[in-house]
Order: structure tokens, then C-alpha cells, then sequence
């Protein structure tokens, strides 16, 4: 007698046979059995899934309570130090602040510690798979993005923002005109402005200068470029004479997840840039890029230089290479397909908590050292906007978040001139075995020495975000502008938007540099 054993439907068929013919069919009859075997090899996979997260997330926690107790440890020493021999309060805090800080900055670049990491972000998110958690996250994914873009953020736009128009809606992208009227200046602006706003109108009506459009990036919102009157950069460039023009990239689902770089590149900013110009009746436009949305600048100035007339980046990554800010090494690190297979796309709070986790002190001192001391209502209000900002966080389109952290992070094609991007729909093809239609798409090389604009690179001294010598990169790796600018400034990453110095000393420059290159 014989066993035959079969595969069907995720079971596994045994069947015995033997040379007698009736027993054969008693057996076949009445002896086939089904085991089960499929579920039993999922639950043990989703068994070994589950041992693995729990023990990467052991691990995980342990260097992070190891860093903690070393850190306090230090404190420790440094405030009986203090009781010895310093006076000064304010000393003591910053030495505090900078010892701390040097202990988590060197300590979360251990290879050890970034391989836990990224172990952990690998395990979790299989486990998330496995679980149903990830489509359920997909799932309220879609509902929110209907819930922001409809109903939340045509709201928030209205408080405390200079007045706009949606002058162009593509799905869930949005293309703003900035009022220019003087409604949309401060009191006092209003107050000490009437000479110098008659000065850049007189100058406006010799030689208007060209539309600004402001590309943003895609992680947070495009807001923090104009979050309050009084720290608006927006605002700054339209007092100047400016016509300013912006785009929102709105709040993306799980249905967005496909869209690549060359999708918003050649088809959402092409379109707008036509639309600008049609609008304007200019034959060319200045782009002012914000950190990625430098990039997406970049790119496009590289493929349609011909409509560009200035290029102007802000705290942008060029080399990625001489980037070695923390959330650089980490993002080189990781394995995205994990998160993106569970998830779509990239969460808003993961991004958030890596923001918070890079530095823990800073995270939980800002409250302490703000609320120590009496402030005025327009401090109160400018603190919580700021800080409503650092957690407005979208999800990050899973692959265009690819894109990046492979092309740009991890092979650093894009200083290279190396980066290909979809050019975007360019037919339709047809597929008879289907018998249904596609949309056909071909790449474009980034080169980046076909940009012959005037450049200018705005750079924050103090980025913890994007390293200055990445950014500085770009000067030179744009080789064919004759025309190139770069201006340092004393501040931090978002300093540069909402410094109250950076709106006294940096955008004047800023609008003097676009309107000279009119």
C-alpha cells in the first residue's frame, strides 16, 4: 500500500493506494483526510513574527533606558559640580543642555544602536502586516485624507493666514494666489510701510518682476511659509512687490501611494507653472523651494529650464553624502519596503517620532523653558503655532518616500545628475491579453548641469536637519549658471521661515536678489 500525498486550496490531501481496486476506493472514499497544515505554518510564522518584534523592541528600549541612565548619571555630576563652584543659573542650563545632547547625539550614531533600529522599524512592521494593522491604518487613512482636505485645512487657512485664492485644483493638490492688497499687511506694517510701499510699487511699474511660486515639501504643511503675519514669509515677498503664487499637496490616502517624483514634477508643477504663466502673461517664473520641495525645484529647473527665470533654495539637501545629521544616518540605514508593504504609505506620527527621538532633551525642555517665564499673548500664540505646525504631519506618499531615500539618501544620484524621474503619461498602450489600456510612461535623466538660471541657496548655519555642506554642494555641482548666490544666515532649520531676525535681515535680501534678477 501507497500514501499520495496532494496539495489543494492550503490543505494538504493524503491518499492510499494499493494494487487491490476495492480498496482503493474505500480508502479514497472513505480515508481521505485534510490536514490543515497552511494555518498551522501561519500560526507559527505569525508566532515567530510576534517573538521577533517583542524582542527587537526589548532591545530597542534597553539602549534607550542604558542612554537615559548615562545621561542622568551626568546630570547628576555636572548639577554637584554647580553647587561647588558655578553661579550663574543660565550657564548651568546650557552646559546642562550640551552635555546631555552630546551623550544622545553620540550614542544614537553607534552602529549597534542603528542596527537595532532598524531592526525594530523591520520587525514591528511585519508584525503590523501579519496582524490587519496596516490596512486598518489604510483603511482610516482614506477616510481622514477625505475628512483634512475637504473640511480641515480649507479651515485652517483662514486663520491667521494672508488671504489666497485656489486658482487650480488637481486631485487632492492645490495651487494658492496670494492676495496683493494691503489687507494683507500687519498694524504695523500698515503703520511705519507708506513711503517704502510706494518705493517697491514705483519699482514694480519700471520692471515688474517675474511670479514666485513656492514649492513645499511633502513632509508637515505648506503653512509654516506663512504661519503668522508677523513671521509670514509670504507675506514679506508680496510687501516687496511680489506676486506669489504656492502649492498645497493637500493630505494623501492609501490610494496615493503609487505617485512618484516625476508625477508631482512634470504633471502637478508643470501644470501649474503654464497655468502661472498664462495667468501672468510671463514666459518664465521663480521657484523658491523649502527643503525637499528644493529638490522637486531642483528637478524641475533641470528638465524646463525654459521657463524658469530664477532658481532659489532653501535649507535644501544636495549631496547627500556630506549629510551626516542624525535622521540622514538613520534614513540610510532602514529598509523602507518594510514600512511602505505594511503600511502604504509613511505615517505622519513615525516621521514625528523619529523628529522627537533624534533629540529627547530639546523634545521635553522646550515646554519647561518656555513656560518659566511670563510671556505676551503674541509669544503664546506664535509658540503653539509653531508647534501645531511640528505635528501637522501628513503621510509621506510611500513611493515618492522611496524615491528619495533610495535615489537621493542611499545612491545620491541626484548631486551625480544621474537621478531618473517618470516623465509622466505620454499615451496609452494597449494590452491585448487584458484587453485594457495603461498609461504609458518613459524617464527623464535629472541633470543638473542643464540648470543656467540665476541660483541663489539659502542656507541655515545651525541645520540639524539638513547638514550646511550638503546644501552648499549645490553651488558647485550647478556648473553652467554664471549667476549664483549663496547666503548664510545664523539660524536653525525653520528658524529661516519664522525667525523674527530672519524676516528682518534675510527676506529683505531675499526680494532685492529676485526683483534684481527680474
Amino acid at each position: 500500500m501507497n500514501f499520495k500525498i496532494g496539495y489543494r486550496r492550503g490543505f494538504y490531501r493524503v491518499q492510499l493506494s494499493s494494487t487491490n481496486s476495492e480498496t482503493n476506493k474505500q480508502y479514497n472514499n472513505n480515508v481521505s483526510c485534510l490536514f490543515p497544515f497552511y494555518y498551522y505554518n501561519s500560526i507559527m510564522n505569525g508566532f515567530d513574527v510576534l517573538t521577533r518584534a517583542f524582542s527587537s523592541s526589548l532591545q530597542f528600549n534597553t539602549k534607550l533606558f542604558n542612554f537615559f541612565a548615562e545621561a542622568y548619571l551626568t546630570y547628576l555630576d555636572t548639577l554637584s559640580e554647580f553647587n561647588r563652584t558655578w553661579k550663574n543659573l543660565p550657564e548651568l542650563d546650557s552646559t546642562l543642555r550640551s552635555k546631555v545632547g552630546k551623550i544622545f547625539d553620540a550614542r544614537f550614531r553607534e552602529e549597534e544602536f542603528i542596527k537595532v533600529l532598524s531592526d525594530t522599524i523591520e520587525d514591528n512592521s511585519k508584525l503590523v502586516k501579519i496582524t490587519g494593522l496596516g490596512k486598518m491604518y489604510q483603511y482610516i487613512s482614506n477616510n481622514s485624507s477625505v475628512w483634512n482636505n475637504d473640511f480641515v485645512e480649507p479651515v485652517r487657512d483662514m486663520l491667521y493666514r494672508t488671504p489666497s485664492q485656489k486658482i487650480c485644483e488637481l486631485e487632492k493638490y492645490s495651487l494658492f494666489h496670494y492676495d496683493d492688497d494691503k489687507s494683507c499687511l500687519s498694524k504695523h506694517e500698515m503703520k511705519n510701510s507708506t513711503v517704502q510701499r510706494q518705493h517697491y510699487e514705483e519699482e514694480e511699474k519700471k520692471n515688474k518682476p517675474p511670479p514666485v511660486l513656492v514649492i513645499y515639501a511633502f513632509i508637515n504643511r505648506h503653512y509654516i511659509l506663512d504661519l503668522l503675519p508677523e513671521v509670514s514669509v509670504v507675506r514679506s515677498l508680496l510687501y516687496q512687490g511680489l506676486d506669489m503664487f504656492a502649492t498645497d499637496w493637500g493630505t494623501p490616502s492609501a490610494y496615493d501611494r503609487t505617485l512618484t517624483i516625476g508625477h508631482f514634477v512634470n504633471k502637478y508643477i508643470d501644470r501649474s507653472v503654464d497655468l502661472i504663466r498664462k495667468i501672468t502673461k510671463s514666459d518664465k517664473i521663480s521657484l523658491l523651494g523649502y527643503c525637499w520641495g528644493g529638490d522637486l525645484a531642483l528637478m524641475y529647473s533641470a528638465l524646463h529650464p525654459e521657463k524658469v527665470k530664477n532658481l532659489i533654495t532653501i535649507a535644501t539637501p544636495g549631496d547627500f553624502d556630506l549629510d551626516n545629521s542624525l535622521l540622514s544616518v538613520w534614513t540610510k540605514s532602514i529598509n523602507e519596503d518594510y514600512i511602505l508593504d505594511a503600511f502604504g504609505n509613511v505615517p505622519g506620527i513615525l516621521l514625528n517620532s523619529a523628529f522627537n527621538l533624534r533629540r529627547p532633551i530639546e523634545y521635553s525642555h522646550k515646554y519647561f523653558h518656555f513656560f518659566e517665564q511670563p510671556h505676551d499673548i503674541e509669544s503664546i500664540i506664535e509658540f503653539f503655532a509653531t508647534e501645531t505646525w511640528l505635528y501637522d504631519s501628513p503621510p509621506v506618499i510611500g513611493e515618492i518616500y522611496r524615491e528619495f531615500v533610495e535615489y537621493c539618501y542611499k545612491q545620491n544620484l541626484l548631486i551625480k545628475s544621474k537621478m531618473s524621474i517618470e516623465e509622466g503619461e505620454i499615451g496609452v498602450s494597449r494590452d491585448n491579453n487584458t484587453n485594457t489600456n495603461t498609461a504609458a510612461t518613459k524617464d527623464l535623466v535629472v541633470n543638473l548641469k542643464k540648470i543656467s538660471m540665476p541660483f541663489l541657496n539659502i542656507i541655515a548655519k545651525h541645520d540639524d536637519l539638513v547638514e550646511p555642506n550638503s546644501s552648499k554642494a549645490l553651488n558647485d555641482a550647478i556648473t553652467e549658471s554664471n549667476d549664483k548666490d549663496l547666503f548664510e544666515f545664523n539660524s536653525g532649520h525653520v528658524g529661516l521661515m519664522i525667525g523674527k531676525k530672519a524676516h528682518k535681515e534675510l527676506w529683505p535680501k531675499v526680494g532685492d536678489w529676485i526683483k534684481n534678477h527680474s
